[in-house]
Protein backbone atom coordinates (compact mmCIF):
# COMPACT_ATOMS: atom_id res chain seq x y z
CA UNK A 1 0.00 0.00 0.00
CA UNK A 2 0.88 3.44 -0.70
CA UNK A 3 0.17 5.47 2.49
CA UNK A 4 0.19 8.93 3.58
CA UNK A 5 1.03 9.33 7.45
CA UNK A 6 -0.12 12.62 9.14
CA UNK A 7 0.95 13.54 12.88
CA UNK A 8 1.43 17.47 13.70
CA UNK A 9 2.99 16.66 17.05
CA UNK A 10 5.59 18.72 17.84
CA UNK A 11 6.74 17.76 21.40
CA UNK A 12 8.45 14.23 22.51
CA UNK A 13 6.13 11.98 23.68
CA UNK A 14 4.59 8.73 23.38
CA UNK A 15 2.95 9.89 20.42
CA UNK A 16 5.12 10.54 18.50
CA UNK A 17 7.47 7.70 19.21
CA UNK A 18 4.36 5.53 18.40
CA UNK A 19 4.29 7.35 15.22
CA UNK A 20 7.95 6.54 14.38
CA UNK A 21 7.68 2.68 15.32
CA UNK A 22 4.46 2.27 12.91
CA UNK A 23 5.78 4.49 10.28
CA UNK A 24 9.54 2.66 10.04
CA UNK A 25 7.52 -1.21 10.83
CA UNK A 26 5.07 -0.60 7.52
CA UNK A 27 8.35 -0.14 5.53
CA UNK A 28 9.72 -2.67 6.56
CA UNK A 29 6.77 -5.04 5.85
CA UNK A 30 6.97 -3.54 1.81
CA UNK A 31 4.98 -0.46 2.23
CA UNK A 32 5.57 2.73 0.56
CA UNK A 33 4.82 5.30 3.55
CA UNK A 34 5.05 9.62 3.50
CA UNK A 35 4.89 10.89 6.82
CA UNK A 36 3.58 14.29 7.45
CA UNK A 37 5.07 15.74 10.21
CA UNK A 38 5.97 19.58 11.42
CA UNK A 39 9.73 20.86 10.13
CA UNK A 40 10.62 21.71 13.86
CA UNK A 41 8.95 18.69 15.71
CA UNK A 42 10.98 16.07 17.44
CA UNK A 43 9.47 13.70 14.92
CA UNK A 44 11.08 14.47 11.72
CA UNK A 45 14.70 14.94 14.07
CA UNK A 46 13.62 11.57 14.58
CA UNK A 47 13.45 10.04 11.57
CA UNK A 48 15.30 12.39 8.86
CA UNK A 49 18.06 10.36 8.64
CA UNK A 50 15.86 7.08 7.71
CA UNK A 51 16.73 6.65 3.83
CA UNK A 52 13.56 4.14 3.60
CA UNK A 53 11.12 6.93 4.74
CA UNK A 54 9.73 9.87 3.23
CA UNK A 55 9.24 12.97 4.51
CA UNK A 56 6.89 16.00 3.95
CA UNK A 57 6.36 19.15 6.11
CA UNK A 58 3.75 20.63 6.63
CA UNK A 59 3.14 23.02 9.92
CA UNK A 60 -0.35 22.05 10.90
CA UNK A 61 -1.44 23.93 13.86
CA UNK A 62 -5.19 25.56 13.53
CA UNK A 63 -7.57 22.65 12.57
CA UNK A 64 -8.62 24.12 9.13
CA UNK A 65 -5.86 26.67 7.48
CA UNK A 66 -6.51 26.89 4.34
CA UNK A 67 -2.94 27.07 3.35
CA UNK A 68 -2.08 23.56 4.98
CA UNK A 69 -5.15 22.11 3.61
CA UNK A 70 -3.34 23.04 0.23
CA UNK A 71 -0.04 21.49 0.95
CA UNK A 72 -1.55 18.67 2.53
CA UNK A 73 -3.31 18.19 -0.75
CA UNK A 74 -0.16 18.71 -2.74
CA UNK A 75 1.30 16.12 -0.59
CA UNK A 76 -1.31 13.45 -1.72
CA UNK A 77 -1.56 14.54 -5.57
CA UNK A 78 2.03 13.87 -5.90
CA UNK A 79 1.70 10.51 -3.41
CA UNK A 80 -0.75 9.28 -4.43
CA UNK A 81 -1.99 7.10 -1.53
CA UNK A 82 -3.90 4.08 -1.11
CA UNK A 83 -4.62 5.08 2.54
CA UNK A 84 -4.49 8.19 4.65
CA UNK A 85 -3.41 7.81 8.33
CA UNK A 86 -4.33 10.86 10.87
CA UNK A 87 -3.20 10.85 14.47
CA UNK A 88 -4.72 13.89 16.68
CA UNK A 89 -8.03 15.05 15.73
CA UNK A 90 -6.86 18.35 13.92
CA UNK A 91 -5.23 16.15 11.72
CA UNK A 92 -8.10 14.17 11.02
CA UNK A 93 -10.16 17.26 10.04
CA UNK A 94 -7.37 18.67 7.72
CA UNK A 95 -7.18 15.52 5.92
CA UNK A 96 -10.77 15.20 4.98
CA UNK A 97 -10.36 19.08 3.60
CA UNK A 98 -7.21 18.00 1.81
CA UNK A 99 -8.56 15.27 0.27
CA UNK A 100 -11.89 17.12 -1.22
CA UNK A 101 -9.24 17.89 -4.07
CA UNK A 102 -6.59 15.31 -3.96
CA UNK A 103 -7.67 11.92 -4.55
CA UNK A 104 -10.17 8.79 -3.36
CA UNK A 105 -8.85 7.08 -0.41
CA UNK A 106 -10.37 6.01 2.60
CA UNK A 107 -8.85 8.13 6.12
CA UNK A 108 -8.05 6.58 9.13
CA UNK A 109 -8.39 7.88 12.79
CA UNK A 110 -5.90 6.62 14.78
CA UNK A 111 -7.08 7.74 18.41
CA UNK A 112 -4.46 7.00 21.07
CA UNK A 113 -5.75 9.95 23.31
CA UNK A 114 -7.62 9.47 26.64
CA UNK A 115 -10.17 11.33 25.59
CA UNK A 116 -13.03 10.40 23.46
CA UNK A 117 -15.02 11.66 20.55
CA UNK A 118 -17.64 14.34 21.54
CA UNK A 119 -21.02 13.69 20.72
CA UNK A 120 -21.89 16.90 18.99
CA UNK A 121 -22.49 17.72 14.95
CA UNK A 122 -19.12 18.17 13.79
CA UNK A 123 -17.70 15.53 15.23
CA UNK A 124 -20.78 13.35 13.75
CA UNK A 125 -19.94 15.10 10.60
CA UNK A 126 -15.92 14.07 10.40
CA UNK A 127 -15.89 10.71 12.02
CA UNK A 128 -19.20 9.45 11.58
CA UNK A 129 -19.11 10.42 7.65
CA UNK A 130 -15.90 11.01 6.16
CA UNK A 131 -13.71 8.82 8.80
CA UNK A 132 -13.64 5.31 7.42
CA UNK A 133 -11.99 3.74 10.35
CA UNK A 134 -10.51 4.63 13.86
CA UNK A 135 -7.89 2.39 15.07
CA UNK A 136 -7.77 2.99 19.25
CA UNK A 137 -4.97 1.21 21.61
CA UNK A 138 -7.14 -0.21 24.17
CA UNK A 139 -10.47 -1.84 24.80
CA UNK A 140 -11.44 0.73 27.47
CA UNK A 141 -10.69 3.58 25.26
CA UNK A 142 -12.93 1.80 22.67
CA UNK A 143 -15.67 1.29 24.90
CA UNK A 144 -15.31 4.86 26.57
CA UNK A 145 -15.85 6.06 22.54
CA UNK A 146 -18.98 4.26 21.65
CA UNK A 147 -20.34 5.03 25.22
CA UNK A 148 -19.78 8.92 24.04
CA UNK A 149 -20.21 9.16 20.40
CA UNK A 150 -23.29 6.03 19.81
CA UNK A 151 -23.65 7.43 16.95
CA UNK A 152 -20.59 5.73 15.93
CA UNK A 153 -20.34 2.31 14.33
CA UNK A 154 -18.75 -0.50 16.30
CA UNK A 155 -17.66 -2.21 12.76
CA UNK A 156 -15.62 0.87 12.33
CA UNK A 157 -13.38 0.77 15.29
CA UNK A 158 -10.39 -1.47 15.64
CA UNK A 159 -8.60 -2.62 18.92
CA UNK A 160 -4.97 -2.58 18.18
CA UNK A 161 -2.57 -2.14 21.20
CA UNK A 162 0.83 -0.73 21.23
CA UNK A 163 3.26 -3.27 20.74
CA UNK A 164 7.49 -3.14 21.88
CA UNK A 165 10.68 -4.84 20.00
CA UNK A 166 11.83 -7.24 22.99
CA UNK A 167 15.06 -7.51 21.53
CA UNK A 168 16.17 -3.47 22.13
CA UNK A 169 13.81 -3.48 25.67
CA UNK A 170 15.44 -5.77 27.46
CA UNK A 171 17.11 -6.65 30.77
CA UNK A 172 20.89 -5.26 30.80
CA UNK A 173 21.96 -6.44 34.47
CA UNK A 174 25.39 -6.68 33.20
CA UNK A 175 25.00 -2.74 33.06
CA UNK A 176 23.34 -2.49 36.39
CA UNK A 177 26.23 -1.19 38.49
CA UNK A 178 27.46 1.15 35.99
CA UNK A 179 24.18 2.82 35.70
CA UNK A 180 23.77 2.76 39.38
CA UNK A 181 27.19 4.89 39.94
CA UNK A 182 26.36 7.16 36.71
CA UNK A 183 23.08 8.33 38.65
CA UNK A 184 24.66 8.24 42.08
CA UNK A 185 22.71 5.71 44.05
CA UNK A 186 24.03 2.94 46.63
CA UNK A 187 24.65 -0.38 44.78
CA UNK A 188 22.09 -1.59 47.76
CA UNK A 189 19.31 0.65 47.15
CA UNK A 190 16.09 -0.19 45.94
CA UNK A 191 15.05 2.16 42.85
CA UNK A 192 11.82 2.09 41.39
CA UNK A 193 11.39 3.93 38.26
CA UNK A 194 9.10 6.06 35.92
CA UNK A 195 10.14 7.20 32.66
CA UNK A 196 7.92 9.19 30.22
CA UNK A 197 6.12 12.80 29.89
CA UNK A 198 5.82 14.84 33.05
CA UNK A 199 1.91 15.74 32.78
CA UNK A 200 -1.01 16.37 34.96
CA UNK A 201 -2.20 12.99 34.22
CA UNK A 202 1.08 10.85 35.03
CA UNK A 203 0.71 11.51 39.26
CA UNK A 204 4.35 11.32 39.38
CA UNK A 205 3.71 13.26 42.86
CA UNK A 206 2.47 10.11 44.19
CA UNK A 207 5.41 7.94 43.86
CA UNK A 208 7.62 11.03 45.37
CA UNK A 209 5.08 11.07 48.50
CA UNK A 210 5.34 7.29 48.90
CA UNK A 211 9.25 6.85 48.86
CA UNK A 212 9.58 9.83 51.43
CA UNK A 213 7.22 8.17 53.90
CA UNK A 214 8.97 4.68 53.45
CA UNK A 215 11.50 3.64 56.14
CA UNK A 216 15.40 4.77 55.34
CA UNK A 217 16.51 1.41 56.48
CA UNK A 218 14.80 0.34 53.13
CA UNK A 219 17.36 2.69 50.94
CA UNK A 220 14.30 3.23 48.27
CA UNK A 221 14.93 5.92 45.71
CA UNK A 222 12.35 7.02 43.48
CA UNK A 223 14.51 7.46 39.72
CA UNK A 224 12.64 9.45 37.31
CA UNK A 225 13.55 10.04 34.02
CA UNK A 226 11.96 12.43 31.31
CA UNK A 227 10.87 15.88 31.33
CA UNK A 228 7.15 18.19 30.95
CA UNK A 229 5.23 20.63 32.16
CA UNK A 230 4.96 19.54 36.12
CA UNK A 231 8.58 18.69 36.45
CA UNK A 232 9.13 21.87 38.76
CA UNK A 233 6.36 20.68 40.73
CA UNK A 234 7.90 17.38 41.23
CA UNK A 235 11.09 18.63 41.91
CA UNK A 236 9.88 20.93 45.03
CA UNK A 237 7.46 18.19 46.05
CA UNK A 238 10.56 16.06 46.48
CA UNK A 239 13.04 18.81 47.84
CA UNK A 240 9.69 19.87 50.86
CA UNK A 241 9.53 16.26 51.87
CA UNK A 242 13.20 15.55 51.34
CA UNK A 243 12.56 12.50 49.21
CA UNK A 244 15.37 10.31 47.87
CA UNK A 245 14.68 11.20 43.86
CA UNK A 246 17.50 10.80 41.05
CA UNK A 247 16.18 13.10 38.24
CA UNK A 248 18.03 11.87 35.32
CA UNK A 249 16.45 14.16 32.45
CA UNK A 250 15.30 13.67 29.26
CA UNK A 251 17.43 10.58 28.37
CA UNK A 252 17.11 8.17 24.54
CA UNK A 253 19.06 4.81 26.24
CA UNK A 254 15.65 3.90 28.10
CA UNK A 255 16.60 0.10 28.01
CA UNK A 256 20.38 1.17 29.36
CA UNK A 257 18.46 3.48 32.22
CA UNK A 258 15.70 1.12 33.37
CA UNK A 259 18.93 -1.70 34.29
CA UNK A 260 19.37 0.47 37.63
CA UNK A 261 15.79 -0.40 38.32
CA UNK A 262 14.19 -2.82 40.62
CA UNK A 263 10.98 -1.94 39.82
CA UNK A 264 8.54 0.31 37.97
CA UNK A 265 5.91 2.74 39.19
CA UNK A 266 3.07 4.12 36.33
CA UNK A 267 0.16 6.26 38.15
CA UNK A 268 -2.03 7.54 35.73
CA UNK A 269 -5.55 7.51 35.70
CA UNK A 270 -5.98 8.75 32.21
CA UNK A 271 -4.54 7.30 29.55
CA UNK A 272 -3.79 5.15 26.37
CA UNK A 273 -2.06 1.90 26.31
CA UNK A 274 0.85 3.31 28.04
CA UNK A 275 4.20 2.61 25.81
CA UNK A 276 6.31 3.39 28.70
CA UNK A 277 4.67 0.53 30.52
CA UNK A 278 5.24 -1.89 27.93
CA UNK A 279 9.07 -0.35 27.61
CA UNK A 280 9.73 -1.22 31.95
CA UNK A 281 7.88 -4.90 31.20
CA UNK A 282 10.14 -5.84 28.21
CA UNK A 283 13.01 -4.56 30.73
CA UNK A 284 12.01 -7.15 33.09
CA UNK A 285 10.85 -5.17 35.74
CA UNK A 286 8.09 -5.66 37.93
CA UNK A 287 5.14 -3.12 37.66
CA UNK A 288 3.34 -1.15 40.17
CA UNK A 289 0.22 0.49 38.30
CA UNK A 290 -3.23 2.58 38.74
CA UNK A 291 -5.83 0.14 38.73
CA UNK A 292 -7.58 2.66 36.35
CA UNK A 293 -7.46 3.56 32.44
CA UNK A 294 -5.94 1.22 30.09
CA UNK A 295 -3.43 0.09 32.74
CA UNK A 296 -5.46 -3.82 33.53
CA UNK A 297 -5.38 -4.58 30.21
CA UNK A 298 -1.33 -4.14 30.88
CA UNK A 299 -0.74 -5.87 34.24
CA UNK A 300 -2.54 -8.14 35.56
CA UNK A 301 -2.60 -7.53 39.73
CA UNK A 302 -0.23 -10.42 41.26
CA UNK A 303 0.95 -11.92 37.84
CA UNK A 304 3.14 -9.23 36.17
CA UNK A 305 3.12 -6.45 39.43
CA UNK A 306 0.51 -4.54 41.62
CA UNK A 307 -2.59 -2.95 41.11
CA UNK A 308 -2.93 -0.13 43.68
CA UNK A 309 -6.29 2.25 44.21
CA UNK A 310 -5.93 4.89 41.95
CA UNK A 311 -4.55 8.86 43.33
CA UNK A 312 -3.29 7.29 46.61
CA UNK A 313 0.26 7.22 47.79
CA UNK A 314 -0.53 4.33 50.28
CA UNK A 315 -1.25 1.83 48.28
CA UNK A 316 1.86 3.12 46.03
CA UNK A 317 4.01 2.30 49.68
CA UNK A 318 2.76 -0.92 50.36
CA UNK A 319 3.19 -2.16 47.20
CA UNK A 320 6.80 -0.74 47.16
CA UNK A 321 7.79 -2.32 50.54
CA UNK A 322 6.76 -5.68 49.88
CA UNK A 323 8.79 -5.77 46.58
CA UNK A 324 11.69 -4.62 48.30
CA UNK A 325 11.11 -7.20 51.08
CA UNK A 326 10.83 -10.35 48.65
CA UNK A 327 13.67 -10.43 45.88
CA UNK A 328 11.92 -14.26 45.07
CA UNK A 329 8.50 -12.90 44.08
CA UNK A 330 9.84 -9.40 42.37
CA UNK A 331 12.27 -11.81 40.05
CA UNK A 332 9.01 -13.86 39.08
CA UNK A 333 6.74 -11.11 38.26
CA UNK A 334 9.10 -9.36 36.42
CA UNK A 335 9.98 -12.32 34.14
CA UNK A 336 6.11 -12.93 33.89
CA UNK A 337 6.17 -9.02 32.60
CA UNK A 338 8.73 -9.51 29.86
CA UNK A 339 7.19 -12.82 28.66
CA UNK A 340 3.52 -11.13 28.42
CA UNK A 341 5.09 -7.94 26.43
CA UNK A 342 6.68 -11.00 23.89
CA UNK A 343 3.45 -12.95 23.73
CA UNK A 344 0.52 -10.18 23.89
CA UNK A 345 2.09 -7.15 23.19
CA UNK A 346 5.24 -7.63 20.68
CA UNK A 347 6.09 -4.78 17.48
CA UNK A 348 5.30 -7.46 14.97
CA UNK A 349 2.12 -8.77 16.50
CA UNK A 350 1.31 -4.88 16.71
CA UNK A 351 2.26 -4.32 12.85
CA UNK A 352 0.39 -7.30 11.50
CA UNK A 353 -2.58 -5.94 13.81
CA UNK A 354 -2.49 -2.59 11.39
CA UNK A 355 -1.87 -4.48 8.18
CA UNK A 356 -4.75 -6.24 8.71
CA UNK A 357 -6.81 -2.86 9.52
CA UNK A 358 -5.81 -0.82 6.96
CA UNK A 359 -6.35 -4.00 4.41
CA UNK A 360 -9.93 -4.36 5.78
CA UNK A 361 -10.65 -0.91 5.29
CA UNK A 362 -9.52 -0.56 1.95
CA UNK A 363 -11.26 -3.49 0.42
CA UNK A 364 -14.14 -2.25 2.01
CA UNK A 365 -13.96 1.49 0.80
CA UNK A 366 -13.14 0.06 -2.75
CA UNK A 367 -16.17 -2.19 -2.87
CA UNK A 368 -18.47 0.03 -1.39
CA UNK A 369 -17.17 2.90 -4.43
CA UNK A 370 -17.55 -0.28 -6.70
CA UNK A 371 -21.39 -0.46 -5.43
Amino acid sequence: MRIVFVNSARSWGGGWSSAAELSLGLVERGHEVTLVCHPRSALREHLKGDPNLQLAQVAIRAELNPYRVWQLARVNRRQRPDLLIADKRKDVKLSVAARRSSGDFPIVHRHGAPSPLKDSAIYRYFWGREVQALVVNSYSMRDRMLESAPWLKQTKVFVIHNGKDTSYYQPLPRLRERMRNELGVPSDAFIVSFHGVLGPRKNVELLVRAVAELPQELKVYALIVGYGPTLPKVRRLATELRAPVIFAGLRTDIPQVLSAADAAAHLSTAEGFSNSVLESMACGLPMIVSDATSHPEQVEDGEQGVLVPPGQWEGVADAIRWLASDPEARAQLGKAARQRVAKEFSRERMLQGYEDALGETLERYRSANRD
